[in-house]
């Protein structure tokens, strides 16, 4: 089998794992009783999310990631999503960033 062959298998073969990851995931919440438990842990997901991508970003060090995490701190509570609030305190990095 040649290398083209072999490099085409292996992104077929992740393409239909992802595939099957995304499905399993449907699969899986249509099986498993809403309510409870299963209801606040998702409630609490976004936040869970922000923490994750922000995290590193805090961990780097100096006066920015504490600016970055600030913003989004302050974006949140002015009542904004998740999504705004994580887009928003990227976006205050970069600023940062391109300035300094």
């Amino acid at each position: 089998m040649s290398d083209d062959a072999l490099v085409w298998a292996a992104v077929l073969a992740m393409a239909f794992v992802t595939w099957l990851t995304r499905i399993g995931g449907f699969w899986l919440m249509r099986v498993v009783p809403d309510g409870g438990f299963i209801r606040r842990a998702l409630d609490h997901l976004p936040g869970a999310l922000v923490v994750a991508i922000l995290s590193p970003i805090a961990l780097e060090g100096g006066w920015a990631p504490t600016v970055c995490i600030a913003a989004a701190v302050l974006i949140g509570r002015a009542g904004a999503s998740a999504l705004v609030a994580v887009f928003g305190s990227v976006g205050v990095v970069a600023l940062i960033r391109l300035v300094v």
